[in-house]
This record gives C-alpha cells, structure tokens and sequence, in this order.
C-alpha cells in the first residue's frame, strides 16, 4: 500500500511540476537579481491544497511569490523577464506601470486547452510589496461575474 502512495505521489510531481514551469521560471529569474530574495509564507501549501479540494467561487490552483527588494529593479526589465519566461499561449493582459509611485502590474492570461478554464500571472509592486500569483479559474464564472457584476471581480479578487 505505501509502495502505491509513494508512486503515486511521485507520479503526480512529475505531472503538476512541468505544468506550472512557467510560473517557475519567472519566480527563479525574479530571485536572481542582485538584492531580490523570496519571502516565506507559512502555510501556503495548506492553503493551495484547501483551494484545489473546495475550488471557492472557481477557483482551482494558485501559486503565490512575494519578494523582498523588487523596488530597486527597473518596471522595464521585470517586463522582459515576463514576456521571455511565461511561456507559451500566455497573452498580455495589463502592462501598466507608474514612474511616479514606482507601481506597476503586469497580468498576463492563458485558456486552458479545454476552454474550461483560465490561467492568469500576475506579477504587481506597490509600494514595498513585490507578488507574483498564477491562478487558475473557471472561465464561466468569471464570464458571469463580468457580465453581471463588473466591478465585483475586482472585490472577489481582493478576498
């Protein structure tokens, strides 16, 4: 029986791991810059399992990178990382960035081979605070979120 686990197991790393490699990539080319490390979050492995069992409102996955010392890296060069990491299929969404305030988001989207479901990066710095998330969601629920309630998406995405 444990033999079985373990396989199991090893099966589903060698599955999942290569299907987020492109949120991998450019969470290790973030980190690579001088003065730019991860944050820990505590727990966060709980949290993606409790979400991938219950799926809240659509959602199935999530990823989640915070980063210390992003401030002092260029909105530019970020940029370029995004474009040349992501992956394939994946389209621009939002590229806005704000040389006053230093903030600045990029969202970048990708539908599933199905059309079921919706894959977003998001990589977003505001004031001290460097994210990166990948988030996979229904596609209909954000369809009728947008068509029945635009301005809550932002409210749901906020929980």
């Amino acid at each position: 029986m444990t033999k079985r686990l373990a396989l199991a197991a090893l099966l589903f790393v060698v599955v999942a791991l290569p299907l987020h490699a492109d949120f991998n990539a450019v969470a290790r080319a973030i980190d690579s810059h001088r003065g730019v490390s991860r944050i820990w979050i505590p727990f966060l492995s709980v949290a993606r399992m409790a979400v991938r069992m219950v799926e809240p409102k659509g959602v199935h996955d999530f990823q989640l990178v915070t980063f210390r010392g992003a401030e002092n890296v260029d909105a530019r060069e970020l940029q370029d990382i995004m474009r040349a990491k992501i992956g394939s299929g994946f389209t621009p969404l939002v590229q806005v960035w704000s040389r006053k305030s230093k903030e600045w988001s990029f969202i970048y989207a990708r539908p599933a081979a199905d059309g079921k479901v919706i894959e977003l990066v998001v990589l977003a710095h505001d004031n001290d605070d460097t994210v990166l998330v990948r988030v996979a969601v229904d596609a209909n629920v954000i369809a009728k979120e947008l068509e029945h309630h635009p301005r809550n998406v932002t409210r749901m995405a906020r929980r």
